[in-house]
């Protein structure tokens, strides 16, 4: 049921009203992506920081650039010309006050500081509109970085062979670079334009007070660093309190969907689960709530720490600058534009050290990005070496004969064989048949035929050419598959079964025929918006299917891919009613004689017919024939035979049922 994996996360309960509450902490759940590298972020040091910064701001911006080198160039350009603004205003500034102050206000020192003072407006509004420029730029940069990220992402993930997805190494690196991984590639490059704006409006204040007066530059980093720290420590204090929180988090949404979602609607009310669900609700938000205000009071704490030591350090600023005022060594027009410059200098110091810390910690999870990126690379080139023509040779045409030559596979990570020395030949116009008990490898050898993985050893011929050695575009094109486990694709009827051969125009006769033949046509013609009703009731105008309805619809995909070349068909009417499987089995066996069959299944009524039989028993291949021979060998194929035509037979005894045997077999 839909509720009992979550009730047994729940060690005790007591009753609080009318709903049940939680008394023991629930068992912890392992820590989520985002949260890999908490440990390194919350003990790392500046200036572990610092160290790290070159060589992030060279991926950030190698990135960037390849994304778009236009944007790249003017968001840098802009921001650098802007920090030039900033300094060529702090020194009009100079200028002007040095002039007023000289003396008292006349007119005559008025008019004498008008170029400085326009000067200054001049700066001040290129400052502005190179900002403003930036800004834009960066916007435009962000949505280019991020597809280029997410296209390269798909394009290893689609690309990489099968095997990889059974590797847990392989698993968890793809969790990790797309829960956070790939996000985290767009933030470093935004990361690092904000650190390279904070830093060059740094260096333009330091440089005007270096021309004005170097006595001061000192004064603008200490007038400075409580801030920083104050942002820093309270960005720390939040990333620290999500990652302690994040288990509870994610029962409470586990909570949360299983109370407003369709799948699990119908289990609630079943067992009345509603006021139970409730209560761990409740209990869950009243700790999140609880630890909402002491992540409140901490930073407050910390905010307020930083505001103290940030009033005394300007007090010691200003007390610094009224000693050199009093010494004769800073002038009046130079403490005043000085003011001025340690209030620019000071915010831009602060969004600098934030940005430090950013910077750093979105460089760890983009890390895991490149790791994925360099992993799954490694896994294409370690694909079976496939040597360019010199000349494109075309597809492969129709296999007349199939070979399985002394097959073996192991899945990655396993210590036993799925298949072992098998081999088999499969003759254009023939059906195979495959049938065992579960675990006997049939669905695995389907897979190695349909090419979704090598073999361990041994070859898979068409023709004789081993089609692990050419490019699977020349010859995928002549399998289709019925899968044992059926895909709900939420995509309308049409491209539900065109989807095999999606990337050619729709052929509306061959749609009709393969919805026919896999007793599918009724059912999408009695759609209420017919073949392009949407087949998912989530959205607008959608539509549930049944669990037979769907492998209608997966039996009609793989029909309709199907060009006379090799059908894979696992357990294809599992799911299916009587007048559905009479429907696809009337079409598989209108395929002897031109094409190429290959038939999973348990229900051995439906294979007695097949030109062969091959019998897997825990990987290996045991036995190979006709029914007939089969029967007479009295191996495992003729034992199993037996027990299903005896359960058919009792059932359809006198008294029992009133209508013919069912073991008359399906294909007749």
């Amino acid at each position: 049921m839909a509720l009992e994996w979550f009730r047994r996360l729940v060690p005790r309960q007591r009753k609080r009203g009318s709903e049940d509450t939680i008394v023991d902490e629930l068992p912890v759940l392992e820590d989520i992506a985002w949260y890999r590298h908490a440990d390194e972020v919350e003990s790392a040091s500046f200036w572990r920081m610092a160290r790290r910064l070159p060589r992030l701001l060279r991926q950030a911006l190698g990135t960037a650039w390849a994304a778009s080198p236009a944007w790249t160039a003017a968001a840098l350009i802009l921001n650098t010309v802007a920090g030039i603004a900033t300094t060529t205003a702090l020194l009009a500034v100079s200028d002007a006050t040095a002039t007023l102050f000289a003396a008292p206000p006349t007119w005559d020192r008025i008019f004498d500081a008008g170029p400085a003072l326009v000067l200054l407006a001049v700066a001040s509004a290129a400052r502005s509109g190179l900002g403003l420029g930036a800004g834009y730029a960066q916007q435009r940069l962000d949505p280019l970085v991020l597809n280029r990220t997410e296209r390269e992402f798909y394009e290893l993930v689609t690309a990489v062979p099968r095997a990889a997805f059974d590797d847990d190494q392989f698993a968890d690196r793809l969790k990790g670079a797309k829960d956070r991984g790939s996000r985290a590639v767009v933030d470093l490059v935004g990361d690092v334009v904000d650190l390279v704006t904070a830093a060059v409006t740094v260096a333009a204040v330091a440089v005007a007070l270096t021309i004005i007066q170097p006595v001061l530059v000192p004064l603008l980093f200490a007038a400075a660093l409580p801030t920083g720290w104050a942002a820093v420590r309270s960005a720390r204090l939040m990333y620290v309190s999500n990652r302690s929180r994040v288990s509870r988090r994610r029962r409470l949404w586990m909570v949360e969907v299983l109370m407003d979602t369709r799948w699990a609607a119908d289990d609630l009310r079943y067992h009345e689960a509603g006021p139970w669900l409730r209560g761990q609700h409740r209990a869950m938000v009243d700790a999140e709530t609880q630890a909402d205000f002491d992540i409140i009071r901490s930073q407050t704490v910390t905010r307020a720490t930083g505001q103290i030591l940030s009033g005394l350090a300007v007090a010691a600023v200003y007390g610094v600058l009224l000693w050199l005022l009093a010494t004769g060594t800073v002038p009046l027009a130079v403490a005043a534009a000085a003011v001025v410059a340690l209030g620019q200098g000071s915010a831009a110091m602060a969004n600098l050290l934030v940005a430090v810390n950013t910077v750093y910690e979105d460089g760890l999870y983009a890390a895991d990005r490149h790791e994925f990126d360099t992993l799954a690379a490694d896994r294409i080139a370690a694909q079976p070496h496939i040597a360019a023509p010199a000349k494109d040779p075309g597809p492969l045409p129709v296999p007349e004969i199939i070979e399985v030559v002394d097959v073996s596979f192991r899945y990655p990570g396993k210590d036993t064989e799925a298949l072992t020395g098998v081999s088999l030949t499969i003759r254009r116009g023939e059906t195979i048949a495959l049938v065992g008990e579960n675990g006997s490898g049939k669905t695995t050898l389907a897979k190695l035929l349909s090419g979704l993985y090598p073999p361990t050893s041994g070859r898979i011929l068409w023709d004789g050419v081993d089609i692990t050695r050419i490019d699977p575009g020349r010859w995928r094109p002549h399998v289709a598959v019925i899968a044992q486990q059926v895909q709900r694709w939420p995509f309308t009827a049409e491209l539900s079964v065109r989807l095999g051969r999606s990337h050619e125009p729709a052929n509306p006769g061959r749609l009709r025929s393969a919805a026919r033949d896999a007793g599918a046509l009724a059912m999408i013609e009695g759609f209420d918006n017919g073949w392009q009703q949407l087949l998912d009731a989530e959205y607008r105008g959608g539509t549930d299917l049944s669990g037979g309805q769907w492998q209608r619809l997966s039996s009609a995909r793989g029909l309709y891919r199907d060009h006379d070349g090799l059908l894979l068909a696992d357990e294809p009417s599992a799911a299916l009613d009587a007048r559905a499987e009479a429907a696809l089995f009337d079409t598989l066996r209108a395929r002897a004689g031109r094409a190429a069959t290959v038939l999973i299944s348990h229900r051995l009524q439906g294979v007695v017919h097949a030109d062969q039989i091959a019998v897997l028993e825990e990987g290996k291949l045991t036995e190979l024939g006709t029914h007939v021979d089969l029967v007479a060998n009295h191996g495992t194929y003729s034992e199993l035979w037996a027990l299903q035509a005896r359960s058919y037979a009792a059932l359809s005894a006198p008294g029992r049922c009133g209508r013919d045997s069912p073991t008359t077999p399906l294909w007749t």
